[in-house]
């Protein structure tokens, strides 16, 4: 009886640690970026998983990944808080929902690595995990949000990015510091590790180490109205913040104006109903500038959440309606089987939400083409690259439904990957934050914070030669892995784990 109570308060104090470990690695993750608080928390991970034999190690993973999405995606239950009342009730069990289902990616890949290995090591906990990241990123239409990866966005090692991506950056990550814990003697396993990240630097370095920020004469202007969502579909607030955006797109400054971008939902008519609040914006705009807003449109049965762009006469040249939406937020799952069921009429837009438009796309403006990403699309980092590389990236977006703290930050720190990714300028406009322009080495070139009312006018940097990833994609990540897995289960021959090391 002693024995059975000592083991299960073991257990329960490994589970604690290792769930605080899960929170140390999500504290790579913005708004703290300490990369150094989330390596050593990946490496003490492995080194338990090298030593314990308490806990079976699919279910410690799933520990580990409650703990690092508990805290990097707490800020999910701000959406419910936006409208309060019945959202209210059912937050907990989202936030909850989220980030179990969030977990068991992480904990079905172990499950199933483990048991086609057959040998549980750190090297095939690690490679599990990376499984996990790869699944939750393209399963249920994806949520690629907080990837492992981004704990390095502020640091010099993002720059690799180019090269193999966000998952790519996960699997050197996770590689790397499981390396030391493996089965090969822990002094050779060490020194690799530490040489593998080495050549990784300097790799960087003498690639970049000529680099600079070059310039276009194209001037963007960034308007952010400070629209709170609480507010923004309010009669009495709606006409407030159109007014704001207009003074500060009529407003003067010392250079010329070439394009102009609103945030996502910038006005609230729907397209064919917004005559005339088009045409007092192009008499407000600089003259021979062109503007950039989101907008919701209508066509026969179906609800877009657009991007419009206007010439000088407000008249549409292009749109582009978002594909990539948002579950639950922007439409209802499995809306076909709750049609059949009789719970949701076909005819009833308001409850069947956003249609998704036709796809990816490249439009034309005067100062070049760009690539739209209306809010959310902006995470699915494999939708982006390989595309017909325009001169920049438009990300308008609307994140006041993420709260004024972590939500925003860790978006643009995912939108940061993306201009790095590609060696594309993006640029990004919010309704209350953050609103910035970023070059194509993932540097912020100048911002608007959150909370703020303001516009900024920028010149557009020029981007880089086309880049590895945006050549290759996942590609190369697929090789990767499958060297990792041949490794993985043909290393008890390659490295004689019986002893002969």
């Amino acid at each position: 009886m002693i024995t059975f109570k000592n083991s299960y308060l073991r257990i329960f104090r490994l589970s604690i640690f290792v769930f605080l470990l899960g929170c140390g690695l999500a504290m790579g993750q913005a708004p703290w970026s300490y990369t150094i608080i989330a390596l050593f928390s990946l490496l003490t991970l492995f080194f338990v998983i090298s030593c314990q034999k308490i806990i079976t190690h699919d279910k410690l993973i799933f520990i580990f990944g409650l703990g690092y999405f508990c805290l990097s995606l707490h800020w999910i239950v701000q959406p419910f808080l936006v409208e309060g009342g019945v959202y209210l009730l059912i937050a907990p069990f989202g936030f909850l929902g989220l980030i179990i289902l969030c977990s068991s990616f992480w904990t079905i890949s172990s499950f199933f690595v483990l048991k086609i290995s057959k040998h549980s090591s750190s090297l095939t906990v690690a490679f599990a995990i990376l499984l996990g990241e790869i699944t939750r990123s393209y399963f249920f239409s994806g949520f690629p949000w907080g990837i492992i990866g981004y704990i390095w966005t502020d640091t010099f090692i993002s720059l690799s990015a180019s090269w193999v991506g966000p998952i790519g950056l996960t699997g050197m990550t996770l590689f790397l510091t499981a390396l030391p814990f493996s089965t090969l003697k822990p002094l050779k396993a060490s020194s690799i590790s530490v040489g593998i990240f080495l050549i990784i630097l300097v790799a960087i370095y003498f690639q970049f180490r000529n680099s600079e920020r070059i310039y276009s004469n194209s001037i963007v202007r960034l308007v952010q109205p400070n629209a709170v969502q609480e507010k923004k579909w309010d009669p009495s607030f709606a006409p407030i913040y159109f007014k704001s955006l207009i003074e500060m797109t009529s407003e003067i400054g010392k250079e010329k104006v070439d394009l102009i971008v609103w945030p996502e939902s910038a006005i609230v008519p729907f397209l064919d109903d917004a005559s005339q609040d088009l045409k007092k914006i192009s008499q407000n705009m600089p003259r021979n500038s062109e503007l950039i807003l989101g907008i919701r449109s209508q066509s026969k049965n179906k609800i877009f959440n657009s991007m419009i762009l206007l010439d000088a006469d407000g008249v549409v040249q292009n749109k582009y309606d978002k594909f990539h939406l948002v579950p639950f937020g922007e439409y209802l799952p499995f809306m076909a089987f709750f049609k059949q069921l009789g719970f949701i009429k076909s005819s009833d837009n308001e409850q069947s939400g956003f249609s998704a438009g036709e796809g990816s796309k490249v439009l034309k403006s005067n100062i070049g083409w760009f690539r739209p990403l209306i809010c959310y699309e902006a995470i699915f980092f494999h939708e982006i690259y390989n595309q017909n590389r325009p001169q920049f990236i438009v990300n308008v977006t609307n994140d006041g439904w993420l709260g004024n703290w972590a939500g925003p930050l860790q978006h643009l720190q995912q939108v940061r990957m993306r201009a790095i990714e590609n060696g594309i300028p993006i640029v990004r406009t919010a309704n209350t934050g953050i609103s910035a322009i970023i070059d194509p080495y993932g540097e912020i070139v100048d911002s608007i914070g959150i909370g703020l009312k303001d516009y900024k006018d920028i010149k557009l940097p020029v981007k880089l030669h086309e880049t590895f990833y945006s050549r290759t994609g996942e590609s190369v990540n697929f090789i990767l892995i499958l060297i990792w897995l041949l490794f993985l289960f043909l290393k008890k021959r390659v490295f004689r784990i019986d002893g002969a090391l």
